[in-house]
């Protein structure tokens, strides 16, 4: 089973319900929850509590239909209640086709189950009005309703509850079914690896499997591992395995490649040319080490998919293969994804560090990562990158090991090619001088042609293919094509007729030559849809698309008649191209005009865009299956898209697969079509992003993770000339919206609504037109922007677009190339050497004469700025003409005095220390105080302090005389503070952190603080309280009690998300006595809410207008 299949069980499986003749019997729930308890007590199976749960679920509906007050507040509870029963008539139905002993649980899985039974069934849930004992009154009530059913309702009828106590039954009931669906997902996913365990290993594995397994289901909070997102195994070409005989040669020296543990080569780099059969042995590879134990994950890279062709989800995808082939791992993937939730907005690097290296570092075995066809990952700076960030990691994981394959990239080559810890077999699959290629070859066309031609001239296709593995499996597949209506030997004539040998293009250019030309017109349109499309299309998608654009074709009759080059998956129905080179040919044939007799191959890239596009938006529009509020039915506000049970049949049942498809990729259809196309669709376009459809598009992207390529499509369509003004401007807006609220878009869909809005700049058109809407949650009366902040803005030299840039090869000039015809050089002069490690801080003596280095050899050197020579020796403790060796750690920050005598050093060793410029004497003893290494220092204008910053995200002022800190250190930043500054003159502090944000503090402090307590902790001289996780919230907020603003600027409450806060705002509600915070375009970022018409919870989809509801 895949990572996608493990994926499913995530949720709730897409079962018919099972029907039942019970719905109308009501249950003593006393009796019930004694049942469920008494069930788990003795190791029964998980059928029976779970049948008893669902029952007790049903009782409290059943009562709750029954009561006649609030009847309107009811109606959200009861149907709560009837998707949980149906969840659990799902599993139910699920388990009762497992074998009995595969459905024992254990006392990690029935705590949640035990704590739902127990919470359904306490007399609290529905005793709240009048100190009422509700449950003793349902229970008899219960008992007398089989021969008194009318009195019974009448003492339901007669019991009071107000709409808050429902409202808190309706939460507290969420929570409790929340955390059993959690356990009862992840129970479902890592039972399905116990059986296959079971079935493969042998006793003593089968045993610590189901030990790790049940230390993982000790934790619910590890059903995140289900939450990682994963590309689905879609592998560059459809192939399978080696053949039984052949590539041994190969497939020898990659084993033992993986069986060296002392070798000191992690990496194997496959490179060979298209069609050799790389992506075959890589599948063979995956199959060995998946039957040994050591695969840790694979990752197929394809020009076909946009989630396979890039490395977004890279690590994610490799961390949930590791759960998957390594069960044993999965607590340390848990607990990276639960103390870093936000990781997917962390670099490449961070990303695979915290999913993939420190996990297997708790293997003491080896661990083999899969990378086939890295070639077709479509950035070229994302495979650059990709290899140096796998290259950085294997330095400090030894049990680790790196499989590549790829064809010659002018990318790789210079990062890999130079590696000294590789192995590289190039050229070995297709060179015909290796004698065991041609063998392999002929084993494949012997058994694949046996019967339908003879030997000699199986032979003679053999000796034809040149070595080249796609062309034999294409000519195969060709003559024993039993739809077509040449015979074997026309088909060997042809193929024998070529000129070139090996020519894969010549091969292609014949399967089209045996069809009917009256068929090019509608069989090009149609495979430039399949070309067109961003991932692979089902025949059903297709023959859609087909009928919007009224093309007269099937999908099904194409991929018969194409079936050398195409095939339709059994599984998923998605037509799929058999190797990349058919892609590559076809886009040829698409930059190639038709010629008149129409014979020619002419693919028409550009109008399938607009056809594709033109049928994206007839997807949104759709009654059916369109665009909706709420499209998941999401029942709360309060967790996030992955805290929610059985998202992942939310999304498959609600979200079509073709509003998916156009939701994710309407964009780029847009932006890859040509201007006549994008004329024919602007009002189309202009409709799509409306208010308030383009909050409904919003909601697919939140629970898809679809917000950074819909950031990155609308800045392609953006980039249009012939767009017009108002469509521009409108999706200008759209795109700084997704950037500004990426936080709460990505993480949970209602807080588009909740969060997002609220917080839009007064004078912006979203703001403006959700005035309704915004009056139903909560209001921002101070703090808001009238429009976005500027971006950041980079240094400017060009009048153009920048196009091309690049080193000269002594590395002593930049040269650069633009749109506004001129090429700049830049001169860089020579380097200065001689520290012996890297450089990490850097500065220019006042009169421009001097500059002072600082380095990771943890020694200070002065250099003449004009002769670029060093001034003396490097500075080396206290006598004169020695380099300063006062640090015991590397130096990362450094300055001049205002009047260049004195020099201040900061290291990782926590400490400042003060120099004479002159003497190269230390100045008393080093400054003490930080807790982290110290990022930067900087001195006052009179020369009379010293600034310093430090990952323990405070910033503290330093008497530069005695060395003595002034005041209390400034707290606010929520990340490493990494540069700071004092203003011209001295009564401002500037800071700038990891955080995003540059703050403004008042240097002046009063005497009361300069004679505090040094040791003391608490926030004095600035007034400020460090934002850390579970910072106790300022603000009251009516409802809830212990509010909690957390780092990543999401307020909550007892494990509920009320609502998130963006940055420019937080210290502002925080902290009204911040100076200012930056970007911004206000005095002051004091933030004020008010909370009087605020919906969240289960009451969220109250902010929705009856104006605009679908």
């Amino acid at each position: 089973m895949d990572q996608h299949t493990i994926a499913n069980t995530s949720g709730s499986l897409p079962l018919t319900r099972r029907q039942t003749n019970k719905k109308n019997k009501l249950y003593n729930t006393a009796n019930v929850g004694l049942e469920v308890a008494a069930n788990i007590a003795e190791g029964s199976d998980i059928l029976a509590p779970l049948k008893a749960a669902c029952r007790t679920t049903k009782s409290i509906l059943e009562v709750s239909q029954a009561i006649d007050n609030n009847q309107e507040d009811w109606s959200d509870l009861i149907q709560r209640l009837k998707g949980y029963i149906s969840a659990l008539e799902e599993r139910i139905a699920l388990f009762e086709s497992y074998p009995i002993e595969d459905r024992a649980i254990n006392e990690a899985f029935s705590q949640p189950l035990l704590r739902y039974a127990k919470y359904v069934n306490r007399p609290s849930v529905l005793q709240r009005a009048n100190q009422c004992r509700f449950l003793e009154t349902m229970h008899d009530t219960v008992l007398d309703l089989k021969t008194k059913s009318n009195r019974s309702k009448l003492a339901f009828g007669n019991i009071k509850i107000d709409a808050a106590e429902i409202l808190k039954i309706n939460r507290d009931i969420e929570d409790q079914h929340r955390q059993f669906m959690e356990a009862l997902g992840l129970f479902v996913a890592l039972r399905v690896q116990v059986i296959d365990r079971n079935t493969k290993s042998t006793k003593e594995d089968v045993k610590a499997t189901k030990s790790n397994i049940e230390t993982i289901l000790s934790d619910v909070d590890a059903s995140a591992i289900l939450q990682l997102p994963a590309v689905a195994f879609v592998p560059s070409s459809v192939h399978r395995t080696c053949l039984k005989g052949t590539r041994e040669a190969v497939l020898e020296t990659i084993r033992r490649w993986a069986d060296d543990d002392s070798s000191e080569k992690p990496i194997f780099w496959l490179c060979d040319i298209a069609g050799s059969g790389k992506s075959t042995v890589a599948m063979s590879a995956v199959e060995a080490w998946r039957r040994e134990g050591v695969l840790g994950g694979r990752f197929f890279f394809s020009i076909a998919s946009s989630e396979a062709s890039t490395t977004d989800k890279f690590c994610s995808t490799i961390a949930r293969d590791l759960v998957h082939h390594i069960p044993e791992l999965a607590p340390h993937v848990a607990e990276a994804v639960k103390r870093n939730p936000s990781f997917m907005r962390s670099s490449l690097e961070e990303q695979f560090q915290t999913l993939v290296s420190d996990p297997v570092h708790h293997r003491q075995g080896r661990v083999i990562i899969v990378i086939d066809a890295l070639d077709e990952c479509k950035s070229g700076s994302q495979r650059r990158e990709l290899v140096e960030v796998l290259t950085t990691a294997l330095e400090g994981c030894n049990n680790l090991k790196i499989f590549v394959t790829s064809r010659p990239d002018p990318v790789i080559q210079p990062v890999l090619g130079t590696l000294s810890i590789k192995i590289k077999l190039e050229d070995r699959l297709h060179d015909v001088s290796h004698h065991d290629n041609i063998d392999d070859i002929g084993i494949y066309v012997h058994q694949s042609l046996d019967g339908i031609l003879s030997n000699e001239k199986r032979q003679r296709l053999v000796d034809k293919a040149n070595g080249l593995f796609i062309w034999a499996s294409t000519a195969c597949r060709l003559l024993s094509d039993e739809t077509s209506l040449s015979p074997p030997e026309i088909i060997y004539d042809h193929l024998i007729s070529m000129d070139q040998a090996g020519d894969i293009d010549d091969i292609y250019r014949l399967i089209f030559e045996r069809t009917n030309p009256k068929h090019y017109p509608v069989m090009h349109k149609m495979l430039a849809l399949l070309l067109a499309a961003f991932e692979p299309l089902t025949a059903a998608d297709l023959d859609d698309i087909l009928k919007h654009a009224e093309i007269h074709g099937s999908a099904k009759a194409l991929v018969r008649n194409l079936g050398s080059v195409l095939t339709e998956d059994d599984t998923t129905s998605q037509i799929r191209f058999r190797h990349p080179t058919f892609v590559e040919y076809l886009q040829r044939c698409s930059v190639t005009p038709a010629v008149g007799n129409g014979n020619k191959m002419h693919i028409n890239i550009g109008d399938a865009h607009g056809q594709a596009a033109s049928w994206c938006f007839k997807c949104f529009k759709s009654p059916t299956e369109g665009l909706k509020f709420n499209i998941c039915q999401v029942e709360s506000s309060f967790y996030l898209n992955r805290e929610i049970p059985n998202i992942d049949t939310k999304v498959s049942t609600f979200i079509s697969r073709n509003l998916q498809y156009a939701s994710s990729h309407w964009l780029y259809h847009v932006a890859e079509t040509d201007d006549q196309w994008r004329s024919t669709l602007k009002d189309e376009l202009l409709h799509a992003v409306q208010f308030p459809y383009i909050l409904y598009w919003m909601e697919i992207l939140s629970f898809s993770g679809g917000v950074p390529r819909a950031i990155a499509g609308l800045r392609a369509v953006i980039s249009h000339i012939g767009l017009e003004a108002g469509t521009r401007s409108r999706m200008s807006e759209i795109w700084r919206f997704l950037l500004t609220f990426f936080v709460p878009i990505q993480d949970s869909a209602p807080h588009i609504y909740i969060s997002a809005l609220p917080f839009t700049p007064t004078k912006s058109k979203i703001h403006t037109e959700s005035a309704e809407m915004r009056t139903r949650t909560l209001t921002v009366t101070r703090g808001l922007e009238e429009m976005y902040l500027e971006l950041p803005q980079t240094l400017e030299g060009h009048e153009a677009l920048v196009n091309a840039i690049a080193f000269s090869p002594d590395g002593l000039q930049i040269v650069s190339g633009s749109d506004d015809k001129t090429i700049r050089l830049w001169d860089l002069g020579e380097p200065l050497r001689g520290h012996g490690e890297w450089i990490y801080a850097i500065a220019f003596s006042p009169d421009g004469s001097s500059i002072v280095s600082g380095s990771r050899d943890k020694t200070i050197r002065l250099w003449d700025a004009v002769t670029r020579k060093p001034l003396g020796e490097p500075l080396r403790g206290h006598a004169l003409g020695e380099p300063l060796r006062g640090h015991e750690g590397w130096i990362h920050a450094i300055a001049f005095s205002p009047d260049g005598s004195k020099i201040v050093s900061a290291s990782d060793d926590t400490t400042i220390i003060l120099w004479d410029a002159f003497t190269r004497q230390q100045l008393g003893e080093p400054f003490r105080g930080h807790e982290s290494l110290i990022n930067a220092v900087a001195f006052s204008p009179d020369g009379s302090r010293i600034v310093s910053a430090s990952q323990d995200t405070t910033i503290r002022l330093w008497d530069a005389t005695t060395g003595q800190q002034v005041g209390q250190p400034l707290r606010g930043h929520g990340g490493y503070v990494n540069t700071v500054a004092f203003s011209p003159d001295g009564s401002r502090i500037m800071s700038g952190s990891s955080d995003r944000t540059l703050r403004i503090w008042d240097a002046n402090i009063d005497e009361k603080d300069i004679n505090s307590n040094q040791d003391q902790t608490e926030t004095k001289g600035s007034d400020l309280d460090e934002i850390i996780e579970g910072t106790a919230l300022r603000v009251p907020i009516p409802g809830f009690k212990h509010c909690t603003l957390l780092q990543d600027g999401w307020i909550q409450s007892s494990g509920k998300r009320l609502f998130w806060v963006p940055p420019d705002n937080r210290h502002g509600l925080q902290n009204p006595r911040l100076l200012k915070i930056i970007p911004t375009t206000t005095p002051s970022r004091a933030t004020k809410l008010d909370f009087t018409h605020f919906q969240c919870g289960t009451s969220w989809t109250n902010v929705r207008s009856d104006a605009w509801a679908s």
